[in-house]
């Protein structure tokens, strides 16, 4: 592996508060419409965010995710995290990121 000293600065990790992330590239949140239509995260959500995470130490935002059933709009298929069956949707996508030594960062709306 190369000395991180000798790469462009955009690939050296960086400290952000206590956590090092190992580049500065950020993946963007993008609402992708993978949860069922009780706001559950799916097993393609879990997928996606692992794939994505696959290069470790890299930030992941989630896509918008709705904290009360009022917020939803007409959004079907987006995720919610008001439910313990949202909130066991969302672990499993967090531990598919920390399996590849990512970080998870959530955006509510």
């Amino acid at each position: 592996m190369a000395d991180p000293a000798s790469l462009p600065k955009l690939f050296r990790p960086i400290q952000v508060g206590d956590v090092t992330l190992g580049h500065r590239v950020v993946f963007a949140p993008l609402t992708r419409f993978r949860a069922n239509r009780r706001g559950v995260p799916s097993d393609l959500a879990v997928e996606y965010y692992s794939q994505r995470a696959s290069f470790p130490g890299t930030l992941i935002i989630s896509e918008a995710t709705y904290v009360a059933p009022f917020a939803h709009g007409r959004s079907f298929h987006a995720p919610g995290i008001y439910t313990e069956d949202q909130i066991a949707g969302w672990k499993r996508v967090t531990d598919a990121v920390h399996a590849h030594l990512s970080v998870p960062h959530f955006r509510a709306s």
